[in-house]
């Protein structure tokens, strides 16, 4: 996503109940699907294929095409790597990378299926029941950049924000100030300053200078610290009907239920103390260094309902296609500021703000999956799936009231400004001996809005073992590179001269399954 909100702003969410906006809904409702080691190798292009539990998240219509119930498990170790470059000034040359890694255990599919003959050779063969929870998306990245800013800051740009705020306002977190700017206040990150009978305020890395002039007092090494963690799971009823062995249909009752945690660490700190002197009340102090913290906790749950089918015209051809309703989703934000500013002589307590908490209904938009597939005896099989999602059907409502009356502006930046998520899955498996399969997949997914085009691409490649038993086992292992974004720590209060920060981000997965037919 090449435009991230800036860290200011999600400040910002403190003061303004509705200030969640169109990335929070992107983030929330975006696929990035999971399932068994079988699907993912294959790349989950599973649309026509169905057999599997990884499947049915996709197309419902796959729980009655095995013809056996089977249970599955499958543990998953993701390791999300970050490469971050940093400049003090946007758009010039970037000055310092570094790259980082988060790693996570996760359960991304478990479930059981159970099949019923209803003894018939024709019409319906065979009905199945479900319960199955895959795993939609994975939340799991740090990145930390560092560099050295002669021209900004963000306690700079904290005070420049607030310029003509009614001395007072930044003392009280009751008063329609933005919380992060009371913290800034109140530890000291900014102060009030007199100028030509009017209160202004200056942030603490500043200085004015004789000719009236605000800035920066000397270097000051500046470090970001970014990371994220969670998932988006659905836990699927199922209900799946084979007809004569050539129609399947299902349907899914789904309730997905999300958790996303984000902590974001800025830090300043003074090359030499002694360029940033300064008298406070008559006092000489000198600042030596600023951090502020601010951590978000989203939890939410949803419902929604998916129909899907799977129809053999011919010998080896399949053909399949699903429609997923909108989900209806609750959400529940929790959030906090805390920070801290040294300044010699003077005391260097720990700052927090209020905890706040916020609950709102999100409409996520429907989907549409269609595929088709050919098996090529018992060689194996290729398969390749279309999924559509028009984001603009995004919508922000009050939590159960559904009224969007408060939201009318997020809602139409939403519908003015959102975009398409287009997505080609493809897959493979070839039979190397009747026990042993070997599997590829690759997913093209590209996001497109008036502003720019996103493309994530995804590589697999897994291995399957079917023993004569009731005993299978699958491994996979997915990469997935997802596209380059820019963020901008504070406001770009001074033309240009405000650091940025490019991210590049990788997401590796390895999935194993351990299942059982019966």
């Amino acid at each position: 996503m090449k435009k991230i909100i800036a860290i200011t702003a999600l400040g910002l969410a403190a003061a303004v109940a509705s200030a969640q906006n169109m990335y929070d809904g992107l983030i929330y409702s975006d696929n990035n699907y999971y399932g068994t080691a079988r699907s993912i190798a294959l790349g989950n292009a599973m649309t026509a294929l169905g057999g599997d539990l990884g499947s049915i998240g996709i197309n419902p219509a796959g729980s009655a095409v095995a013809g056996y119930s089977q249970f599955t498990i499958s543990p998953n170790v993701s390791i999300g790597a970050t490469t971050a470059s940093y400049t003090p000034v946007s758009y010039s040359d970037f000055t310092s990378v570094n790259s980082d890694s988060r790693t996570r255990f996760t359960l991304p599919n478990m479930g059981l299926v159970l099949d019923y003959s209803t003894g018939s050779n024709y019409g319906l063969k065979s009905f199945s029941f479900g319960v199955i929870t895959n795993s939609t998306n994975v939340f799991s990245d740090r990145m930390s950049v560092t560099g050295v800013n002669s021209s900004s800051s963000f306690m700079g740009a904290m005070a420049a924000r607030n310029q003509g705020v009614a001395p007072g306002s930044l003392n009280d977190y009751n008063s329609g100030v933005a919380w992060t700017d009371v913290l800034g206040y109140k530890s000291g990150m900014i102060a009030e300053y007199e100028h030509d009978g009017v209160i202004d305020y200056l942030g603490s890395t500043e200085l004015i200078y004789d000719n009236g002039d605000i800035g920066i007092g000397g270097p000051i090494r500046q470090s970001y610290l970014k990371q994220h963690y969670g998932s988006k799971n659905d836990l699927i009823m199922n209900f799946g009907a084979n007809f004569s062995d050539k129609f399947y249909a299902g349907v899914n009752i789904g309730i997905p239920y999300l958790t996303y945690n984000e902590s974001i660490n800025q830090l300043e700190e003074a090359q030499d103390p002694n360029d940033f002197i300064m008298d406070i009340d008559g006092v000489q102090t000198a600042f030596i260094a600023a951090r502020q913290r601010y951590t978000i906790e989203v939890n939410g749950t949803g419902v929604y309902a998916k129909l899907g089918f799977i129809w053999l015209p011919v010998e080896g051809l399949r053909i399949g296609a699903a429609v997923q309703t909108p989900t209806i989703m609750t959400l529940t934000e929790r959030w906090k500021w805390d920070g801290i500013c040294q300044l010699k002589g003077f005391s260097d307590d720990l700052y927090d703000t209020p905890d706040g908490e916020y609950t709102y209904d999100l409409k996520t938009p429907a989907i549409l999956n269609v595929g088709a597939a050919y098996t090529i005896g018992s060689a194996g099989f290729i398969s390749v799936d279309y999924e559509r999602t028009n984001s603009r059907r995004m919508k922000f409502s009050n939590y159960d009231s559904f009224s969007s009356d408060d939201w009318s502006e997020v809602n139409t930046e939403i519908w003015n400004y959102a975009g398409t998520t287009n997505c080609i899955r493809v897959g493979a498996e070839a039979k190397v001996t009747p026990a042993v399969s070997l599997r590829a997949g690759y997913n093209f997914k590209s996001y497109s809005c008036p502003d720019y085009t996103d493309i994530t691409n995804a590589f697999s490649f897994g291995v399957g073992y079917s023993s004569p038993g009731s005993f299978f086992a699958d491994a996979a292992v997915r990469s997935t590179l997802f596209p380059v974004s820019w963020y901008y720590p504070y406001d770009d209060y001074l033309e240009t001269k405000s650091p940025e920060v490019k991210v590049a981000k990788n997401l590796l997965d390895i999935v194993f399954t351990l299942g059982w037919r019966f």
